[in-house]
């Protein structure tokens, strides 16, 4: 019988607030929680009503506190960049624009000039994107005609005289159209071919039918004998045993003579009366 007293002072020693049912979880006689009708515990307020709380209660309160506080961290870096704005002066700012007269505006041809300025604003990038393609193409357009004379075998084998001289007197006479290179002659048409009848010419055929109606070929292309037995078959370089006569180094351009006269300086061409 001692025993027993013994234990149940111990029971009420371990809940003093829990078995008296007035503050605290609500417990039965044996110390056990009182749980409601759905499983979660019954607390016992301060003024006797019992309240039930969810087990995930916490992790849910904890869900929002973590909701609010990165919420709030949004708005703060939203503000930030308005932290420079004047209250007072935003204010006045919006209260003028209130009081402008719309109908004065329109009244005076506002809307109409505001969408005159737009037009040009929009025809001024249109005209700069137009250029920017010109001198896209214009640049395409040039190493597309340096690949075509750099790469023919005519001017390899034929002409005598730097391949930068040349493809600057003829390449005026090619157009890129389509990516593909087009000869024209002096009159404004297409050079045909004469070994392809209908078709047009290729770069070195077209090139070979304008350097025969060149005036000054002579002064362009390489000595007949190059291959032959004066150059012991060795083929010599450009212009080498080359003779020009002095009136058709006159005739050349400037650039031309500079590029021959160099080319005398080396011996390679002979400037004869």
């Amino acid at each position: 019988m001692k025993k027993n007293l013994m234990m149940t002072a111990s029971m009420l020693l371990a809940f003093p607030i829990a078995f008296d049912n007035k503050n605290g979880w609500k417990v039965d006689a044996d110390g056990n929680l009182e749980k409601d009708d759905k499983g979660n515990p019954i607390y016992i307020a301060g003024d006797g009503k019992e309240q039930s709380v969810a087990g995930d209660t916490i992790s849910r309160l904890n869900g929002e506190a973590k909701t609010h506080r990165e919420a709030k961290e949004a708005a703060e870096q939203k503000l930030e960049k308005y932290k420079d704005l004047d209250p007072v002066k935003a204010a006045e700012a919006i209260e003028t624009l209130k009081n402008i007269d719309q109908k004065k505006l329109i009244d005076a041809g506002e809307v109409e000039k505001v969408r005159e300025e737009i037009s040009k604003g929009f025809t001024a990038q249109m005209a700069e994107k137009d250029k920017a393609i010109e001198i896209l193409t214009g640049n395409l357009n040039g190493m597309t005609l340096q690949t075509a004379f750099g790469s023919s075998d005519f001017v390899k084998n034929k002409i005598g005289v730097p391949a930068e001289m040349f493809q600057a007197t003829f390449a005026k006479n090619f157009k890129v159209e389509n990516g593909k290179v087009v000869p024209y002659d002096q009159t404004g048409n297409k050079v045909y071919s004469k070994k392809n009848m209908g078709e047009v010419a290729g770069v070195d055929e077209a090139l070979e039918i304008m350097v025969d109606a060149y005036p000054y070929k002579d002064s362009i292309l390489k000595a007949d004998d190059q291959s032959g037995s004066g150059n012991e078959g060795g083929g010599g370089g450009r212009g080498s045993g080359r003779t020009i006569k002095l009136a058709d180094f006159n005739k050349l351009s400037p650039a031309q003579q500079s590029e021959t006269a160099a080319l005398a300086g080396k011996g390679e061409v002979n400037i004869v009366d």
